[in-house]
Parts: structure tokens; sequence; C-alpha cells
């Protein structure tokens, strides 16, 4: 996707957020209006009120679905289906390039037979160390990798952050198994790391 159409993209975003505001402001002057001339104002206000706060659900709604909408429309268009060719190698490496890009430092490839259960280490650009976990896998990833990564934080690599990018995302169980002090990337966000539009949140903490 190019630099043209990603502006193009966030204009549109602004304007959509910009013209809600605008909306509730025409509202709320019409109520005044009729709160000063109507022969019973205070069913009036109530009734202007409900209409406020259902133009309101419905902005946040119609908000939500758009931003999702352009999400999708990004991802599709960053060529994230290269990374289904990679080997389990390659796509660490591509995770390391995405973290360097995004300003951690220290990042090292660690990935291996003797890796401890974590595939790259990592310095965050707040300066926490970070521990991340690669499955270029054709399948959501399980509860159990999951947990067996949870386990690698608790043991070498206590104090690190913990981010489980997987190519094919995870399954349910493996998302409520994720503890507070782990970002899960799944397909849908690494691919919106990979359009520079977005990079995972870490925790705080």
């Amino acid at each position: 996707m190019s630099v043209r159409q990603r502006r193009r993209g966030r204009r549109w975003a602004r304007s959509l957020r910009g013209s809600l505001p605008l909306a509730l402001l025409a509202l709320l002057l019409a109520l005044g209006w009729v709160f000063d001339n109507a022969d019973s104002p205070g069913l009036w206000l109530a009734g202007g009120l409900a209409v406020v706060v259902a133009t309101a659900a419905l902005g946040w709604w119609a908000w939500s679905r758009a931003r999702l909408a352009r999400e999708r429309w990004i991802v599709a268009r960053t060529g994230i289906a290269a990374i289904d060719t990679m080997t389990g190698t390659e796509f660490e490496h591509h995770v390391a390039l995405l973290l360097r890009t995004r300003g951690y430092t220290r990042v090292s490839v660690v990935g291996g037979a003797s890796d401890g259960g974590v595939d790259l280490r990592a310095q965050t650009p707040d300066g926490r160390p970070l521990a991340v976990q690669c499955k270029r896998w054709r399948r959501p990833v399980p509860p159990n990798e999951v947990r067996a990564f949870l386990g690698a934080l608790a043991g070498g690599h206590q104090g690190y952050l913990g981010m489980f990018v997987a190519s094919n995302g995870f399954t349910r169980e493996a998302v409520r198994e994720a503890g507070a002090g782990m970002v899960l990337v799944d397909r849908h966000a690494l691919g919106l790391w990979m359009a520079g539009e977005r990079a995972p949140e870490l925790p705080h903490r």
C-alpha cells in the first residue's frame, strides 16, 4: 500500500472523528432552543437527551466499524501472505526487523534447539527487556504453547516483558492463558505492524 493511500485513509478517519462532536453540538443547541420555546420543556428535554445518547452510541458504533474495515483493508494490502512462505527462522528474522524499525534496540535472534523457549531478545524503546516467541504456523497457536512461553518468562527470563507473535493467530483458550505481562500479536495485528500503521502495545509494568 502506498504512502498516499495511507495518508488518505488517515484523513478520512480524522474527518469522521471530527464530525461527531459537531453533530452532538448541533443537537445540544437544538435542545436548548426547544427548552426555551416548548410548552412542556421537561418532556422535550428528556426526549432530546435520549436522542443525544442514541446518536452518540450510533456514532461510536459507526466509527468502530469504519476503523475495523479500514484496518482490514490495510492488512489485505500489506503483502502479509508472504510470511506464509517463510521458514521459521526467516519469520524470526522478519519479526526482529519489525522490532528494529520501531525503535527496539539490542535485538538478537536466539531461536534454536537450546533457546529456552525464547526466539528473540530485545530492549524496548523505554529500556525494558523483552523476550519474543515466534510461531510461523498454518493453524492458530493452542494454549499449551502460551503456557510454555509463560514458563520460559518465569524461568530464565524473569523481569522480561513477553511478546508472542503468531502468523495465524491464537485459539480463544490461548488468549485466555496469556498473562498481564505478555502481548499476543495475531495475524491482524502483525499486518498492521508490517504496514507501519500500529505496533503492538506492550503491557505497562
